[in-house]
């Protein structure tokens, strides 16, 4: 009895053990699978995983790649046919600017094993050995060139449907039942041919139809009929100011145009004149009878400025100028109506104008340099593109963005300026006379200078230290407003003599300034190039070359009751330039010489930075 239930005791714990042996067993061949097949497809497509159809099991990213673009080019020319009835069109890839993402493709395949946590990703590998997933390719169709087919495709489909209305043949009048029509369905035909062009595979493709409702329905069509007779009775007459214009009769049958009102419940067809179907006729009545509006100005003489005034504008309203013709030509008798026209505003105002507080002369200055003439057009019109500006309270002008791009389309002659230290012709030479005239009238005007830089050489026919370069996407000149009141910016130039003028409201302040002695003066070496090809005793001036200096300009701006506004100081530095001469050593005569010339430039002048367009003496 005792050895039986002792065998019965120790039962359990081997059916337990072999258990645990079972799963452990279990769990070891599933972790040697999951190892071998991490081992197998490391990096890899997993087996069972497609694009299009084509397997990619077992391939690396760049194999994947290789072997998508392959299948993609032999299959290029693989058509879908679209088929209605008798009519077929034939469509390849390449009619409608298939562009296929094989990248993407693969990027998608290789993440099916990867894209989730552990055991959903493990899940899947082992599921992916019974039943494979597929990748559909993605791309874009050139939508230029599928609109087109698709319209070439309408075009021989589409039957339109037919809105209610009215035919006018002379004096008969016909009635024309709306009906439904039948025509592509665009949307779906570009969506279903977009997938099927590329799965890159032959495929046959139906054309998706369907019915398309008149616009216009109805139930009752003698009210309009009457009103049709009525229309094209007699002409109708239009007055604009003095002028007028008289509708004929097959001129009101082609503008006529109809709509559906509700009569007790019945639907009931209507006429009117349509501004749509007017639209020529209209055109060229606004063309007679618009006036623009005129926005205020400023005039000035140099000392004030005041305001010239606004001007209101009128414009043909074409809705409402149709529903006084329909209006009229309903009538049997006194069929004459008038033009609508509206009035239209002015961008600026002569009460808006007036609030700016322009009435002052704040600073002025003027230059005077002479040039070439190409070098006076740049002057000329850059004063021109630089006028005119008016800044509210605590905007900054910006010459640069102010007098835009400097090329011959905006009228630019090519005129001495400086490109690197050296005077040469570049598209807007000479415009630094305009830049550096605006900064003075701003500098006496006592207005916060935001920006200014001097020429990299001196000129000597501009005030010391108060020359301002400028040169397109470098050195600029800014300003600010910082006056209570709109300024005014407003010069005038003929090429040679040039001034500007700021205009404000005068709050009192003051200028005063002073110009210190050159300083830090660096004498100008001079380096002497023996040249054969000169003569002996000819020299040529290669470069001219400058004396090094600095100076400061302090500038000191009070209000009213004293107090400093703006204290600045104004540093000019002009780095030392040697000197380079070529100096004759060949014979006394020869039959070729390079140079002859014995003439130097006197004081060069133009701008720094990065021309060639714009900067100049």
């Amino acid at each position: 009895m005792s050895s039986v239930t002792a065998a019965s005791r120790h039962r359990p714990g081997r059916k337990r053990r072999r258990a645990l042996l079972i799963v452990g067993s279990l769990v070891a061949v599933l972790a040697l699978a999951v190892l071998i097949d991490s081992a197998l497809y490391y990096g890899k497509v997993h087996a069972g995983v497609s694009v299009a159809g084509r397997s990619l099991g077992g391939l690396t990213h760049d194999e994947a790649v290789a072997l998508v673009t392959r299948v993609t080019k032999e299959t290029g020319n693989s058509a879908v046919v679209l088929e209605s009835g008798d009519k077929k069109w034939t469509v390849t890839p390449a009619d409608v600017g298939a562009k296929v993402d094989i990248a993407g493709a693969v990027a998608a395949a290789l993440d099916v094993s990867r894209k989730s946590n552990f055991l959903i990703d493990l899940g899947r590998r082992f599921t992916l050995f019974f039943d494979g997933e597929d990748i559909p390719l993605q791309g874009t169709l050139d939508t230029t060139l599928l609109d087109a087919l698709l319209g070439e495709v309408a075009q021989k489909l589409d039957v339109p449907p037919v809105d209610a209305g009215l035919a006018i043949e002379g004096d008969e009048i016909t009635v024309v039942e709306g009906r439904k029509g039948l025509v592509v369905d665009r949307d779906a035909l570009a969506e279903r041919l977009r997938s099927l062009l590329l799965t890159f595979q032959a495929a046959e493709l139906p054309v998706p139809m369907v019915v398309a409702e008149p616009a216009l329905r109805v139930d009752e069509t003698q009210e309009a009929v009457e009103q049709a007779k009525i229309m094209i009775s007699a002409p109708v007459v239009l007055r604009a100011d003095s002028r007028v214009w008289s509708l004929t009769p097959e001129q009101i049958a082609a503008y006529m145009d109809f709509t559906a009102v509700d009569r007790d419940g019945v639907s009931t067809l209507v006429c009117h004149l349509s501004a749509d179907r007017m639209g020529p006729f209209l055109k060229d009545l606004a063309a007679s009878v618009d006036k623009a509006p005129v926005d205020a100005t400023f005039g000035s003489n140099g000392e004030q400025a005041w305001v010239i005034p606004s001007a209101v504008g009128k414009t043909l309203d074409h809705e409402r100028t149709a529903e006084a013709l329909t209006a009229a030509a309903l009538k049997t008798s006194a069929r004459t109506t008038t033009a609508v026209l509206v009035t239209v505003q002015p961008d600026l105002t002569t009460e808006e104008a007036g609030a700016m507080g322009i009435e002052d002369l704040l600073g002025t200055f003027t230059t005077k340099w002479e040039g070439t003439e190409d070098r006076q057009t740049n002057v000329r019109i850059t004063t021109q593109y630089a006028s005119n500006v008016i800044l509210a309270p605590g905007e900054v002008y910006d010459f640069d963005k102010q007098i835009g791009p400097r090329t011959e389309a905006r009228g630019y002659k090519l005129a001495p300026g400086i490109t690197k230290g050296e005077l040469e012709d570049v598209l807007g030479g000479g415009i630094c006379q305009v830049s550096t005239t605006l900064f003075n009238a701003a500098f006496f005007a006592g207005l916060e200078i935001v920006e200014r830089k001097n020429h990299s050489i001196y000129i000597d026919h501009y005030p010391k230290g108060r020359d301002a370069t400028v040169s397109a996407g470098g050195p600029n000149i800014r300003f600010r407003n910082d006056t209570a009141h709109h300024i005014l910016v407003r010069g005038h130039s003929d090429g040679i003599t040039t001034t500007f003028n700021i205009y404000g409201s005068d709050d009192g302040r003051t200028v005063s300034h002073t110009t210190g002695d050159f300083y830090d003066e660096v004498e100008m070496a001079t380096y002497e190039i023996p040249a054969y090809w000169l003569g002996p005793g000819t020299t040529y001036v290669k470069i001219a070359g400058q004396p090094g200096k600095s100076i400061k300009v302090e500038r000191t701006v009070k209000a009213k009751d004293g107090s400093v506004l703006h204290k600045d100081t104004f540093v000019s530095t002009w780095k030392m330039i040697t000197r380079e001469i070529e100096v004759g050593t060949g014979p006394t005569t020869t039959t070729t010489q390079r140079r002859t010339t014995t003439t130097q430039p006197s004081s060069t002048t133009g701008s720094t930075g990065p021309p060639p367009s714009g900067g100049g003496p």
